[in-house]
């Protein structure tokens, strides 16, 4: 047997339909007529054409700049993420056999800039060794004051800065 449901907007536009094919010899019906229909199968019946139900903006995603640093090694990761640092440093643990340790969270977008900017210091991919630089925290928000994007540290105006030593 074959049942087919439509889904409806509160304004009787349809938003999708499902199909269900179960064993058995049930026929099909087609009910033309919505008085015809038992309660389960009643769709609304409009004389216009629908509009359709009016979209709400996409919520822009805000853009963190991180910085994670590997025990036992003097190799970083400058990277950027959509969600938190905290779910981030988790995907990045999966494959990493030694703890990764989050350094730096900064709002916006400054991966390629950081990237450009800290090339020489290039290990492999994003990884980075600014062990020469001093502390890697300290020489990333430096390179940022740098390029004019003054960011203040946590505590201190605005917090989308913040240097962190462990969660």
């Amino acid at each position: 047997m074959q049942i087919i449901r439509t889904t409806f907007r509160a304004d009787g536009t349809p938003i999708g339909k499902t199909l269900t094919i179960q064993g058995g010899s049930t026929p099909l019906v087609r009910r033309l007529r919505p008085a015809d229909a038992e309660d389960e199968e009643a769709y609304p019946v409009s004389s216009a054409p629908a509009a359709p139900a009016p979209r709400s903006p996409a919520k822009a995603k805000v853009v963190r700049t991180y910085l994670v640093g590997m025990e036992d090694s003097p190799l970083t990761k400058i990277g950027q993420t959509t969600g938190t640092l905290k779910s981030r440093l988790a995907q990045l643990q999966t494959g990493q056999p030694a703890r990764l340790l989050p350094l730096l969270d900064i709002e916006g977008d400054y991966e390629a800039v950081l990237h450009a900017r800290f090339s020489d210091y290039r290990v492999r991919g994003e990884w980075f060794d600014l062990t020469p630089l001093g502390d890697p925290a300290t020489a990333v928000a430096g390179a940022l004051a740098v390029l004019g994007l003054d960011i203040p540290r946590e505590g201190q105006g605005d917090s989308s800065y913040q240097v962190l030593l462990d969660f």
